[in-house]
């Protein structure tokens, strides 16, 4: 494929984000829909193979049926020369197999989520009629939120008929492979849940079931050898969960879930209370599967193989022959020699056999110590004793092991021993215990770090009103001082003092001084008030607080109000004015002109009452006058210019 290249189109390829044994990858992007697209191209080496190229077409087609939430959208399938390709839909994230190395084993609670997802895109796949048939972590995508989304479903089932003797293909997926694969048989439903079953383990674990130096090992594992318990990886796992793992990976498959759908019902309910302790799945022992033990051998045995346990000198018991007249030949003479040889010597083994079974069957027989760690004590007992074994036992903490769990054997598992031997069989008495100490008095902070640093489940508090100092523990109330416990498994609880008792303060802006005084007094709290102006707030009226509303406090804590001045007055401007007096002479009653008239001028200001006069002059000639105005905030500044007692100027002059 070519970055750029445009197929049947309308797909442009923008560059190559992955690929495996069969296809490779491409980010590409749709012209017609403008969207993103994921884009399987098969490998050269598949395109030339007809009959896989008709599958392939047909069973993708099928897949592109699936509609489901949980399962990779297919849109187009289609050809452009010698290329074949799947367009799919486009998922922003990652493999689960990637997501698994970076994170490593996941949380019980992550992994239900993950396989609830996934048994229900299976599911889903099952009830149209695809079997998927490499189920694995690198086919499950998992995006940014954790959304599953299953693929290649059309490939894997393409490959299953006609590429089973191609290695590369089948046995690239041999960690996830049935037995009933691994044996060459016909993939079926109960094969997708085999595989679930082992993506399952991994996910809880971090790790695989089966590994081995070659794919053939690993194959001849998924049939022979046992699902390892996951519980003894991590103990901490519920015994449910890893009931579910053990059903679905049983080697017969008609020991597994009969469905996908019954699978996912034991995931739903796997960490409710009542299903967290249920017992240890084991699956039936069929007909031929248990150990036949060895007939013991009595003497009404021996006499059915015609042998006297109380004679060791006859073994075989023949009828008397007849008597026979002597010959006198030579040559008949030395048949009669030799055919009494022949008795002679079988005689003599035959009375060899019948000794070396008479050792075998009343000598104490080799058997060989099975495997019981793990196993609850009474289980272990009757499977050692079936062997005729004897049972010592001895108690020993352990921190792997449950309370009457089997630890060891001594001999170990493996070893061969007479019957009769005794075995020491080692049982857990649970995890060691220590003694809890007083933590009153103490600072809970301090304490729960110590705790959990000791490896104690939960540490736990409630806070009570108190007045011992914030985070002090008051009260002890599980466990109790000296109690023995198991720190893994005890969850501690504490009193622990919050301080005196809190209140919630309340909204006091808007209130009078003496509102507030009420409120202070009544919930015990100290009060300082402050002044300022304000230019929305009423004078004597909280203009705001600290701490805020809603804020807790405790008995005797401060509260600081401000209250309003009222609005801030602006400062008095100045205003200038400029007039003339002109010089307007009458003539007086004697006739004659006057030389001089009597101005007088009057100021209403802040400083000046227009009643007085604020100056007074006599002129004989135009006069140029300037005045000066005090004005305050909102008030109207006002002069008069009064002439020989007649007004000749008036002027208000507002701020």
């Amino acid at each position: 494929m070519i970055i750029g290249q445009l197929l049947n189109e309308r797909y442009r390829i923008k560059s190559r984000i992955g690929g495996g044994g069969m296809a490779n990858v491409y980010l590409g992007y749709d012209i017609i829909l403008k969207r993103d697209v994921a884009i399987k191209v098969l490998r050269p080496e598949f395109a030339n193979d007809p009959e896989f190229i008709e599958r392939f077409d047909r069973e993708a087609l099928a897949a592109t049926s699936l509609a489901h939430p949980n399962i990779v959208s297919i849109y187009d399938v289609g050809e452009e020369g010698d290329i074949f390709y799947i367009v799919m839909e486009y998922v922003d994230g990652e493999t689960l197999k990637d997501y698994v190395k970076k994170h490593g084993k996941l949380s019980v609670e992550e992994t239900i989520d993950i396989m609830e997802q996934l048994t229900s895109a299976i599911q889903h796949a099952h009830e149209n009629g695809l079997i998927h048939r490499d189920i694995k972590p690198q086919n499950i995508l998992i995006d940014r939120n954790g959304k599953i989304k299953v693929t290649d479903f059309g490939i894997a089932v393409a490959l299953s008929a006609t590429a089973l003797t191609q290695t590369n293909s089948v046995l690239g997926s041999v960690h996830y492979l049935s037995p009933e694969q691994a044996r060459g048989g016909k993939a079926t439903k109960l094969s997708d849940i085999y595989s679930l079953g082992i993506v399952f383990y991994e996910l809880v674990t971090g790790e695989l079931p089966f590994t081995g130096q070659s794919p053939v090992s690993i194959a001849l594992k998924h049939l022979h050898d046992e699902t390892p318990s996951v519980r003894k990886l991590n103990p901490a796992i519920p015994q449910s969960v890893e009931n579910i793992i053990l059903k679905a990976t049983a080697k017969n498959p008609f020991h597994r879930f009969r469905s996908v759908s019954e699978m996912q019902d034991a995931i739903l309910v796997a960490l409710d209370p009542e299903h967290l302790n249920e017992p240890v799945y084991r699956p039936p022992v069929e007909e031929g599967e248990a150990t036949k033990a060895i007939p013991i051998i009595t003497d009404e045995t021996l006499e059915k193989m015609n042998v006297n346990a109380n004679d060791d000198s006859t073994i075989v018991h023949q009828a008397p022959e007849k008597t026979k007249p002597v010959e006198e030949d030579g040559k008949k003479k030395k048949k009669k020699r030799r055919r009494r040889w022949l008795f002679a010597i079988l005689s003599l083994i035959l009375l060899a056999m019948a000794f070396f079974l008479l050792f075998l069957f009343s000598s104490p027989k080799d058997v060989t110590i099975p495997d019981v760690v793990g196993m609850d004590y009474e289980e272990a007992v009757k499977e050692l004793e079936a062997l005729n074994l004897n049972v010592e036992k001895e108690e020993a903490h352990s921190e792997e092991f449950e309370e009457g769990m089997v630890i060891a054997t001594n001999p170990q598992a493996g070893k061969t021993v007479k019957e009769k031997t005794t075995v020491k069989v080692i049982v857990s008495a649970g995890k060691e215990r220590v003694e809890f100490e007083d933590y009153v008095g103490k600072n809970f902070n301090q304490v729960e770090r110590i705790l959990l640093d000791q490896g104690f489940k939960e540490v736990r508090k409630y806070d009570v009103i108190s007045d011992e100092p914030v985070e002090m523990i008051i009260n002890q109330i599980q466990p109790e001082p000296g109690d023995e416990v198991v720190p893994e498994t005890t969850i501690v609880i504490f009193e622990v003092s919050s301080g005196p008792k809190q209140i919630s303060l309340g909204n006091l802006v808007g209130l009078t001084l003496d509102q507030v005084k009420e409120y202070v007094e009544r919930n015990n709290l100290k009060l300082q008030v402050n002044e300022a102006y304000s230019d929305t707030v009423e004078k004597g009226r909280v203009t705001k607080q600290s701490p805020g509303p809603n804020t807790m406090l405790r008995e005797g804590e401060t509260v600081t109000v401000t209250i309003s001045k009222g609005r801030e007055a602006k400062p008095p401007r100045t205003h200038t004015v400029h007039f003339t007096v002109p010089f307007d002479p009458k003539m007086t009653e004697d006739g004659e002109l006057q030389t001089e008239q009597l101005v007088q001028i009057y100021v209403e200001d802040m400083n000046h009452d227009i009643t007085e006069v604020f100056y007074e002059t006599k002129i004989n000639t135009d006069m140029q006058y300037e005045l000066t105005l005090v004005i305050a905030e909102n008030q109207v500044a006002e002069y008069r210019v009064i002439r020989d007692g007649r007004e000749i100027i008036r002027e208000r002059i507002p701020y």
